[in-house]
Parts: C-alpha cells; sequence; structure tokens
C-alpha cells in the first residue's frame, strides 16, 4: 500500500494499490467496488481530476503487471498488451509495419514526447475520447478482458456501445494482419492542438479497400473528438461498400456522416463544427 498527495483543486488523499498479478488487481476491484479505480499511467486521470473529477478513495495501479506490456505477432493478427506506452506504439517494428502503421500514425499527433512515453494504449481506450480510438477502429481493433469470471475477446467498437465492463481489465488490443495490402488506402487526421492534454477537436480515420475493378468491397470510417466517445460511422459505410468508387454520391455521403456524427457543443467549438470539419475530412480523404 502506497499513500499519495495528488493535488487538484485541493490536496487529496489517495490509497494506491500496485498489484503485480491481473488475479490479485481484480481481488482488490472486488474488494472496494465502486469507491477504486484502475489506473496505469495516469495521464488522463490527472487532468480529469485538476477539472474537478472525484478522486477515488482507491487506487488501483497496473503499471506492475508486466504481462500487460508484451507487444506480439500471433498467426494473423498482431496482439499489444495494454501497459503498452504510446512511444512504443509509434517505434515498435511490428507495429509500424504497412497493415498496422496507421496506429503509429496516429500516435505522432497525440500530446507530446513527454505524455507519450508515459500514456499507454489500454489507458488512451479506458478514457473512452483517446485521439487513437478511431486508428484503431479503422483498423477493425478488438480488446481482450478480464474480470473475475471469464477472458472474453470482443470488438472495441462493441466494447462502447455495450458499456465498458468496469470491473474488468482491458489486457491486449488485437490488430488483423492482413495478407495484401494492395488496393488499400487507410488515413488518421486529427484538427486541434497537439500539445495539449484535452482531445481534439475532430479525430477521424479510416481504412478502404476496393477490388482490381473498382468496386468498395472493404469500407471503415472512425470519428471523434473532443469529450465525444469515438464512433463507426455504419450508416455511410453501407451507403459506399459495393460501390464503384467513380459512381458514389458524394453528395449523398456528406450527408450521411453529417446525419451520423452526433458531436456535443462545449467551450472551444459547436457540434454542428464538428460535423462539417469531420465530413469535409473524410470526402477528401474517399475521394483520393
Amino acid at each position: 500500500m502506497i499513500i499519495n498527495e495528488r493535488k487538484t483543486s485541493a490536496i487529496v488523499s489517495s490509497v494506491i494499490w500496485a498489484p503485480t498479478t491481473i488475479k490479485e488487481a481484480l481481488a482488490k476491484k472486488k474488494k472496494f467496488g465502486t469507491e477504486a479505480e484502475y489506473i496505469s499511467s495516469g495521464t488522463l486521470l490527472q487532468l480529469q481530476w485538476e477539472n474537478g473529477k472525484k478522486v477515488p478513495k482507491y487506487l488501483i495501479s497496473l503499471e506492475k503487471i508486466q504481462e500487460l506490456r508484451a507487444v506480439e505477432e500471433q498467426n494473423d493478427e498482431l496482439v499489444i498488451g495494454a501497459l503498452t506506452s504510446l512511444a512504443s506504439c509509434r517505434k515498435h517494428p511490428f507495429i509500424t509495419k504497412e497493415e498496422t502503421n496507421l496506429l503509429a500514425e496516429a500516435v505522432a499527433f497525440i500530446a507530446a514526447p513527454a505524455v507519450r512515453n508515459r500514456a499507454t494504449i489500454g489507458g488512451n481506450i479506458a478514457g473512452r475520447v483517446g485521439d487513437v480510438i478511431p486508428a484503431l477502429l479503422a483498423l477493425d481493433a478488438e480488446v481482450t478482458v478480464q474480470n473475475e469470471e471469464k477472458r472474453y475477446k470482443q470488438a472495441l467498437w462493441g466494447w462502447f456501445i455495450n458499456q465498458a465492463d468496469e470491473q474488468g481489465i482491458l489486457t491486449n488490443v488485437h490488430l488483423p494482419i492482413y495478407e495484401s495490402t494492395q488496393n488499400v488506402h487507410r488515413f488518421y487526421k486529427k484538427v486541434g492542438r497537439r500539445e495539449a492534454f484535452t482531445a481534439a477537436i475532430v479525430t477521424v480515420a479510416g481504412y478502404i479497400k476496393w477490388s482490381a475493378a473498382g468496386e468498395l468491397i472493404c469500407v471503415r470510417i472512425a470519428v471523434g473528438g473532443g469529450d465525444n466517445v469515438p464512433q463507426r460511422l455504419l450508416q455511410t459505410e453501407r451507403l459506399l461498400t459495393g460501390k464503384q468508387h467513380s459512381s458514389v454520391n458524394w453528395k449523398e455521403i456528406y450527408t450521411s456522416i453529417i446525419e451520423e456524427f452526433i458531436p456535443a457543443t462545449d467551450v472551444f467549438v459547436s457540434g454542428e463544427y464538428r460535423k462539417k470539419i469531420a465530413a469535409n475530412l473524410i470526402i477528401s480523404q474517399l475521394k483520393l
């Protein structure tokens, strides 16, 4: 047990536990329930605390659980441990391969180097508004979660839709490794201040694959930014899939993006502004 003082608007004290195994961490969470919260590097939580979010009585640090740090190629997928730093995601030779390099590209636009050295991919996902999430959604990422009852794997998009398992620990991120990278276009675009802790105004990412005949056979588009939980634009994807690139009705696609993306308005920008920026960014990439 470690007693730690953190400064937000006032000095608060939290009890920090540092288990060395997933089993031990889950036991602590079961014992303390809603009074406890998992933490890795704490970069996002620190910002939230400084902005007035209540600091939990107990913090369960995952930083000493070594099995959460591995990056491995397993059969047809890349498995990234949740405690892998964003800096490692930017440079790791497995991640910078063509199939998954979109993740490395996205990380380059997140915060400053000092933050990337501390922040983890699991923490970025668990915060639910991380700028890396749209890239992971575009890459069709899955996550593995361990709770007291079982260890299960599900699509990252589904994990967001069904609400995150608050008792479980996100242990790994899985990215498919495709055999062919021909006729594929991936993109990641961010509008916002890179140096800021706060999420971008708008972040978009996509994966587009077409046949030799020019038919769009796989389309994944994701968008996020601000305090908005990133989302897949499933309706827009359906409108594009199966179409010849040359016959796409771009006005229809623009309208679909505007209708489907429902961002919040905050003190910085309006939701309508976010909609238009996202639609213009996505259309510009789809037309390439």
